[in-house]
């Protein structure tokens, strides 16, 4: 086999090792690099060696979209951000390099609808584009951008995308079928409206009088914590949660074990609080179950019922399965129905009035629907 250029090969004592090492035999030869030995591990081998032959990338001219863009993700600003929200802006600001990288900040008239335009088939991801393109401007009048051609620039109409929230039947299959840790997952997440990544952060320490104190993990950067009202019923669940022991059932153990952990609501049968993964991991074991299967099974066969009545838009994700995040829907909409106002509803878990509109189009679809119907009857009956 022909070694890479810039590959040494040398073998002493019958053992052989390979080195990165260019400029060998010239004036420009340099320290020699050992190197993963190719044939017992021809993967890492190579994986190693383009640290060393892929070209460097070119530095953007100073004035130029990629040097924003680059000087963006070297601020402290950025670094700041939680990882997630760093990956998810890492997406747009390659699309930015790539489209415009060497152009000025001041765009060609038309580049931001072009580029929003050819994303409308995913326009949640396309709106999320432009929110990112606005911040990036908008951050960078501080190294000398003048305008923000992002500003004025509408997002795509997403229709009634989103997490669905859980009807009642899928709530009471659940919690009558599903594991004990993932039936407090659900009571959890009804009785807070909040996301996985604080559902797992939650526990005794939160609790006040009727409220559970609560800091958003996705924007803790912009809020501080506030108080969530509890129903008196779910505020004495809670304070039952870290003296109830959960017995942990599975095949390969002769009897139940029987785990508590006094400093959170959720954890695994390792007594250990879930992540983000293990609870989502641990949601999707169980829908492979028996019972899993027949929650999915009429799951789809509802909402197959809900797109061709109402119509709606929706991930095809979603038709699958109930999500997690479906629960913090079904809790704003439990809300609604026991006479919450929507601006009380946003203050007291922590979401903006537009989102709460968002989920209360479900309701509103299936409120109107069956009040029609009820109207019929009693005329029928007349």
């Amino acid at each position: 086999m022909t070694l890479p250029e810039g590959v040494e090969k040398k073998t002493v004592k019958g053992r052989t090792y390979f080195y990165w090492n260019p400029g060998r035999g010239t004036a420009r030869e340099g320290k020699r690099v050992r190197l993963p030995n190719l044939d017992a591990s021809p993967a890492a081998f190579f994986k190693e060696l383009e640290l060393y032959t892929k070209p460097a990338k070119p530095v953007p001219l100073a004035g130029s979209v990629g040097f924003l863009v680059q000087r963006y993700r070297d601020s402290e600003d950025f670094k700041k951000l939680s990882d997630s929200t760093k990956a998810s802006y890492s997406v747009h600001l390659n699309r930015f390099e790539i489209a415009w990288g060497a152009l000025s900040y001041d765009l060609p008239a038309g580049a931001v609808i072009a580029l929003r335009d050819s994303m409308a088939d995913t326009a949640g991801m396309a709106n999320h584009m432009l929110s990112v393109g606005r911040t990036l401007w908008k951050w960078g009048r501080a190294i000398g951008v003048q305008s923000n051609p992002f500003i004025g620039v509408a997002n795509l109409d997403v229709g009634d995308v989103g997490h669905i929230p859980w009807p009642a039947w899928a709530i009471e299959l659940v919690c009558r079928a599903a594991w004990p840790d993932l039936v407090r997952m659900v009571r959890l997440g009804l009785a807070t409206c909040q996301r996985e990544s604080d559902l797992i952060r939650m526990g005794p320490a939160q609790r006040d009088r009727h409220g559970l104190w609560c800091r958003p993990k996705k924007t803790k950067k912009k809020r501080k914590a506030f108080c969530i009202p509890l129903t008196p019923a779910d505020a004495r669940m809670l304070d039952r949660w870290p003296q109830t022991k959960i017995a942990f059932t599975a095949t390969r153990w002769k009897a139940p074990i029987r785990r508590t952990n006094v400093d959170y609501y959720l954890f695994s049968p390792r007594g250990v609080p879930y992540t983000e993964t293990s609870l989502r991991a641990r949601w999707h074991r169980w829908l492979k179950t028996d019972d899993g299967k027949i929650v999915c099974e009429r799951w789809k066969a509802w909402v197959g019922e809900m797109v061709r009545k109402y119509e709606w838009e929706i991930d095809p994700e979603e038709a699958d399965y109930p999500t997690i995040h479906g629960l913090r829907g079904a809790g704003i909409l439990i809300r609604r129905a026991a006479g919450h106002d929507i601006d009380q509803i946003a203050n007291d878990i922590g979401m903006s009035r537009q989102m709460v509109e968002r989920y209360m189009r479900f309701l509103d679809q299936m409120e109107v629907a069956a009040a029609g119907q009820a109207r019929l009857r009693v005329i029928e009956k007349r």
